[in-house]
């Protein structure tokens, strides 16, 4: 097993583990929110939370209170392209939700909040292994968090030419 293989599968052990998830999730949410970046943003891309990710919906709550267009990622032909969140939900291959509806032009993001299994404080993140954000953050100019729980912080990870930074990380 390689490096980051070895990393993704004891990261997905350790966010497991995390037994307070959804107060720790609105505890997450509330920091994001008091970013500039975030609060200045009409239009927010995030994820939709599964498994034992951050519970997005405490998130996707408060966007809507804010009045804010929140678009949410769908996987279409090995890459991301963004929806509106409001729309018909369907569950993909490998249990997330993804959004039905058309997708829609980048530049209309404004903040983009990305998962990771583990980051770094720098900002270097490792996902999933498919490659997705990494190709996708670098099409998109508006600015980007990365957001983990406190147990997914490492000091360093295996980095290769391909893997792309997060601006910042916010962990609760």
């Amino acid at each position: 097993m390689d490096e980051k293989a070895a990393i993704r599968k004891r990261m997905r052990m350790v966010r497991e583990l995390v037994d307070d998830r959804l107060m720790r999730s609105v505890q997450l949410w509330a920091a994001v929110a008091e970013l500039p970046e975030y609060q200045q943003a009409s239009t927010v891309m995030a994820f939709k939370g599964f498994g034992s990710e951050p519970d997005t919906d405490p998130l996707f709550a408060r966007a809507a209170a804010e009045g804010k267009r929140l678009l949410v990622p769908r996987i279409e032909a090995g890459e991301i392209v963004v929806c509106d969140a409001d729309g018909p939900m369907v569950r993909s291959r490998i249990g997330v939700e993804e959004p039905q509806g058309p997708a829609l032009p980048i530049d209309l993001i404004q903040f983009v909040i990305v998962p990771g299994l583990a980051f770094t404080p720098d900002g270097y993140r490792l996902g999933y292994g498919g490659g997705f954000y990494d190709r996708f953050l670098p099409r998109v100019p508006a600015p980007n968090a990365g957001v983990c729980f406190a147990e997914q912080l490492v000091d360093e990870l295996p980095v290769e030419a391909h893997d792309i930074r997060v601006r910042r990380v916010i962990s609760a």
